[in-house]
């Protein structure tokens, strides 16, 4: 049995072989916190840190790929609107047409057999991004020759939309409507024009 009293640690290589072992397995375990706390925590913390970087950038990269799956639907979707959209545009009259299109409409009324007392554009108004054009038309005829004209001007080529449509019969006896129509088209603004309010 050692005495560990007696043993001095100058002479260290003189001692026992079992207290040389104790004091080889004391300087081993404690190197190996010494190393586990200035090597080895920070280490180790590090990859905890790289581990979650790393599921970070796994879940950045699903999102990105969904993203770019889904980008051909996405652009296929935007053509569509775009095309749509250009449809809309072609439907919006341009200031020179706008006699044109009351000629068209004074011609439905003639080939619907209605009589005009009054057709006529309101004053423009001014919205966020086009103009709204006012079409105010009075004629007068029988109810069907007013619904062929309705339809009719519903399948003209430019975007025209009732506002509001008030009929009353003439007089008493009369079979024959009076037809007071409010109706709107719209202009794009040029790009010049986009700033005025």
């Amino acid at each position: 049995m050692v005495n560990w009293q007696d043993l001095d640690v100058d002479e260290m290589l003189e001692w026992p072989i079992q207290a040389q072992t104790v004091a080889i397995l004391i300087f081993i375990f404690a190197l190996q916190i010494v190393g586990y706390w200035f090597y080895l925590k920070p280490e180790n913390q590090r990859l905890n840190d790289l581990v979650q970087k790393e599921q970070s950038l796994r879940t950045e990269f699903q999102i990105k790929a969904n993203r770019a799956a889904a980008l051909p639907q996405l652009q296929s979707q935007v053509d569509e609107l775009t095309s749509r959209y250009d449809q809309l545009l072609q439907q919006l009259p341009a200031e020179k047409e706008l006699a044109t299109m009351l000629a068209s409409i004074n011609q439905l009324g003639i080939d619907s057999n209605l009589k005009f007392t009054r057709m006529d554009w309101g004053q423009k108004q001014v919205e966020h991004f086009f103009y709204r054009l006012p079409l105010e038309l009075e004629l007068t005829g029988d109810f069907h020759d007013i619904g062929r004209f309705t339809q009719a001007m519903a399948e003209l080529p430019r975007i025209i939309v009732f506002q509001d449509a008030i009929w009353q019969r003439v007089s008493q006896e009369s079979e024959s409507l009076h037809f007071r129509i409010k109706a709107n088209t719209y202009q794009l603004k040029s790009e010049d024009n986009k700033n005025e309010k």
